[in-house]
């Protein structure tokens, strides 16, 4: 058999048996090569069909038929082939196929009359069996003819793939982050000469795949021309042409071979004349680690004293049982960024949580595998570590990070996959054992070590390398070395974030709930942003209380507060300025002395020293540090 037709039919099998029904004998499936053809009235159109019995009970007289109905005039036969393409046995005689055999056939229909196009309904089946399914550009057949002699293509596509668990025929395949492929399809004209239009197509219309083509020399393979969505061409009489097609896919495809699929449209005036697929799927890449790995640790790494020591390491909130180790931190980056931790493959931790945007979301609200949105923002992860309650989330419903790390994997919106899935998909890929092995002693995954290890890597995120930070390497606050490391607007915006020593500035306060110089709040509070009997707000803890993330990095995030609800530091200032709701729950520290909300009745130029202040807290090492970064990109 002509390798082609045998990688397509291996394939088609490959791609189609998990739609199969149990019955007394096989389940049987079935693969059709070529797809169509385009004939004259009179003229036979022939194509080759393979029924495969999956089962291991023998399968009795299974056929290829027509079901009664069909819109095409004309007559149709079958006949067994050897796997030379050789015809044996009688014309129309059913055949019994051994359990886990298959029995190739080739199958001709002669049309009587015009037939402007489409699927003859085929059926492939036994006695002792459900028929298989038909599936379109599967084991479908579309058939045209007319009355004048026209193109008839036949088309024969490779994916170059060699059969495996990871590599099938008839599949092409994007690499995740990666997002290409590429396959080739080789044509022979049966018919007479035309010129044609050939285009890929994709289905379902809402694959995030983008085919381009061009056509080949035949001989080298080469493109005669840059790909593009189409390419129209002149073809002879009994002559070949070839094609490549390149895939760039945007999210990952899932492997449904019956649906997602890549066909080749071979169109005269607009009358299709041939016609193959492919199907196509994305598979998950493994990680790109340095050859030296990365350091996490807080033994391998230069934290400033006011890290180490005082109010920043009093609010540390590292447990006992799981401190921070370069290897355990190295498995939780990979988990962290690992889209596999989805039910399709199109989600990380890392989707909403960005390391550009300091690990916030550049989003509202973030998207979650199947296109549902959160009920909040998803917030910035700088310093984490560094707030000393230790509850996460917004209403801290886990009580640890360890905890919060597996919530989002769980969740019917974000990730969509129960614990033991999760386990099962990390337990599946070989390059996990070695980062198992290194944090842990052996290679044995359970969702409790996944927990500690991403709580690792984010405990990791500790960014101490802003102009802010610099400062109090020249000097401590209040000192000229100090004060000379901002421009004026930014040292007042500082003097009114936080009381300095000797200042003639009176301190706003922020700092009192952004405390100690990691920036990050120090409980839960209501900020006055809605009032709690409202019963469309959201009540957060209770009484509209919620935490925050640190204010570190706080100038590259695009929203923000619980909901996202303003896109701008300025929107934020203005609601502490003039915007804060009176409500039972309000912070103490936003009420005047009357007990009423807080006016800070601040001047243009205050607000706007406070921003720039803020912006001083921006580190744009941790921004491109690649130790945090995706370690799936190479």
């Amino acid at each position: 058999m002509n390798p082609y037709i045998k990688a397509g039919i291996a394939a088609s099998f490959l791609c189609f048996s998990s739609s199969f029904a149990q019955d007394a004998g096989g389940p049987v499936v079935a693969a059709v090569l070529p797809s169509s053809r385009a004939v004259q009235v009179g003229d036979t159109a022939t194509a080759f069909a393979t029924i495969i019995n999956a089962g291991q009970a023998e399968a009795v007289n299974c056929r290829v038929a027509l079901s009664p109905g069909g819109e095409a005039a004309g007559s149709f036969s079958f006949q067994t082939t050897d796997a030379a393409n050789a015809i044996t046995g009688s014309p129309d005689t059913p055949v019994n196929i051994a359990g886990g055999a298959a029995q190739s056939f080739v199958f001709a229909f002669t049309p009587s009359a015009p037939y402007s196009g489409g699927d003859l309904p085929l059926v492939f089946d036994c006695d002792n069996t459900d028929p298989a399914p038909v599936k379109a550009g599967v084991n479908s057949f579309w058939l045209s003819a007319s009355t004048t002699a026209g193109a008839d293509i036949v088309a024969i596509s490779d994916t170059g793939a060699a059969v495996g668990l990871n590599s099938l025929p008839g599949v092409v395949e994007t690499i995740d982050r990666q997002k290409n492929g590429a396959f080739v399809v080789a044509i022979s004209n049966v018919g007479a000469a035309a010129n044609l239009t050939v285009r890929p197509a994709v289905s379902p219309d809402g694959l995030t795949v983008t085919p381009r083509i061009c056509q080949t020399n035949t001989a080298t393979g080469t493109c005669l021309s840059p790909a593009t969505d189409s390419v129209d061409f002149s073809i002879g009489a009994n002559q070949t042409a070839s094609f490549a097609l390149f895939v760039v896919d945007g999210l990952p495809v899932s492997f449904e071979p019956g649906d997602n699929r890549i066909s080749v449209r071979f169109e005269e005036g607009g009358a299709l004349r041939g016609s193959t697929s492919v199907a196509v799927r994305t598979l998950m890449s493994a990680p790109v680690l340095p050859e030296i790995p990365y350091t996490y640790s807080d033994s391998d790494m230069d934290l400033p004293d006011y890290y180490q020591n005082g109010p920043v390491a009093g609010a540390d909130n590292t447990p006992i049982d799981n401190h921070i180790t370069n290897p355990g931190a190295v498995l939780g980056r990979v988990l962290f960024y690992d889209r596999r931790l989805s039910a399709n493959n199109t989600t990380s931790c890392a989707t909403c949580h960005t390391q550009a945007t300091g690990f916030s979301d550049p989003l509202e609200r973030s998207e979650g595998f199947a296109g549902g949105l959160t009920a909040r923002h998803s917030p910035g992860l700088s310093n984490a570590r560094y707030y000393a309650n230790g509850h996460f989330f917004w209403d801290e419903r886990s009580a640890t990070l360890e905890d919060q790390t597996l919530a989002p994997i769980q969740s019917e919106v974000e990730m969509g996959l129960t614990l033991e899935e999760a386990v099962s998909r990390i337990d599946a890929e070989d390059f996990y054992d070695a980062l198992f092995s290194a944090a842990f002693g052996d290679t044995e995954v359970t969702a409790d070590r996944m927990a500690r290890a991403m709580a690792q890597f984010v405990r990791s995120l500790t960014t101490y390398h802003s102009r802010f930070d610099a400062a109090l390497a020249a000097g401590p606050v209040g000192s000229a070395a100090f004060e000379a490391s901002f421009t004026p607007q930014e040292y007042l915006g500082l003097q009114l974030f936080m009381p300095v020593t000797g200042s003639p500035i009176n301190s706003l306060g922020c700092a009192a709930c952004h405390g100690t110089l990691a920036h990050i709040s120090d409980d839960v509070h209501n900020i006055g942003l809605d009032d709690p009997a409202d019963p469309e707000a959201d009540a957060g803890n209770g009484l509209g209380e919620f935490k925050a993330p640190s204010l570190r990095n706080a100038g590259v995030r695009t929203h923000f507060m619980h909901d996202g609800r303003f896109t701008t530091l300025a929107e934020v200032i203005e609601h502490y300025n003039s915007g804060v709701i009176a409500s039972p729950g309000l912070d103490p520290r936003l009420r005047n002395g009357r007990g009423q909300a807080q006016r800070l009745n601040l001047t243009a130029e205050d607000a706007q020293a406070l921003e720039a202040f803020l912006h001083t807290l921006t580190d744009n090492d941790f921004l491109t540090d690649p130790r945090f970064a995706d370690p799936f990109v190479d």
